[in-house]
C-alpha cells in the first residue's frame, strides 16, 4: 500500500509545493492541510511555525529539504539525489540558492508587491518593483549561468535542487515583469519550460497566479 504525505501550511505556497512536487516524483498521494505561517496552528507542527511540515509513514518531520530528501531516498530510490559527490555537493548548493537568494527576491519584491497587494487592495507598489527588477535579473542571471555548464542544476539530471527552483522561478514568472526577465534568458527559459512539462509541475500546479499568498 502507497504511503500518503500529509502537509501542513497554506494551499498556495513556494515550499508546500516543492515537498508535494517531492510526492509526486515518488508516486505518492498527499493531502495539504491549509495552516497559515506563523499561525498557532502551525505551532503545533513546526517549532518555529514556518511552513510546511510533514507527516509520512509514522514520521514527523519539519523543514522543505529534509521533507524532500526523506521522500526521495524513502519512497523514490533516491532518483533525485546525485550518485556522485560532486553532484550532491551541487544539488545541495543550488537548493540553498533557491531557498536563500533567489526565493527571498522574488517573492518579497515582485511577487508580494505585484501580484499578492493587490489581493488585499493595496495599489501595487510599481516603484519598488522597478527598483527591484535589476538585482531579481542578477539572482535569474546566475541560475541561467548555471544551465550553461549542466543540463539541470545538478548535473545531467533533475535533482531537488530544480524541484527547489522550479515554484521559485514559476511565481516569479506569475508578475509580467518576472516573465519578461525569464523569457531573455534562453537557458533559464528552456529548463523552466521542461521540468513545468513533467507531471510533478503539473500536478501540483497553481490554480491561478491571482491565488498566490505570502509564504
Amino acid at each position: 500500500m502507497s504511503a500518503t504525505l500529509t502537509l501542513y501550511g497554506p494551499t498556495v505556497s513556494t515550499f508546500t509545493r516543492i515537498c508535494a512536487m517531492a510526492a509526486a516524483e515518488a508516486g505518492l498521494e498527499w493531502d495539504i492541510i491549509p495552516t497559515g505561517s506563523g499561525s498557532a496552528e502551525m505551532a503545533l507542527h513546526h517549532p518555529f511555525m514556518r511552513a510546511p511540515a510533514a507527516y509520512i509513514d509514522g514520521l514527523h518531520i519539519y523543514e522543505s529539504a529534509a521533507i524532500c530528501s526523506y521522500i526521495d531516498r524513502r519512497h523514490n530510490g533516491g532518483a533525485l539525489h546525485p550518485d556522485d559527490a560532486e553532484g550532491q555537493a551541487r544539488m545541495w548548493q543550488w537548493t540553498n540558492v533557491a531557498t536563500h537568494y533567489v526565493f527571498p527576491v522574488t517573492e518579497e519584491r515582485l511577487v508580494l508587491p505585484r501580484l499578492v497587494a493587490p489581493l488585499m487592495g493595496r495599489q501595487a507598489d510599481e516603484a519598488k518593483i522597478s527598483e527591484a527588477l535589476p538585482v531579481i535579473d542578477y539572482h535569474l542571471q546566475q541560475v541561467d549561468k548555471r544551465l550553461a555548464d549542466s543540463r539541470f542544476l545538478a548535473g545531467d539530471a533533475v535533482s531537488l535542487a530544480d524541484l527547489f527552483m522550479y515554484p521559485v522561478i514559476d511565481a516569479t514568472c506569475a508578475a509580467p515583469q518576472g516573465k519578461k526577465l525569464v523569457s531573455a534568458l534562453n537557458r533559464l527559459s528552456f529548463w523552466y519550460g521542461e521540468l513545468g512539462a513533467r507531471n510533478s509541475a503539473r500536478q501540483t500546479a497553481w490554480p491561478d497566479p491571482a491565488s498566490f499568498i505570502a509564504d
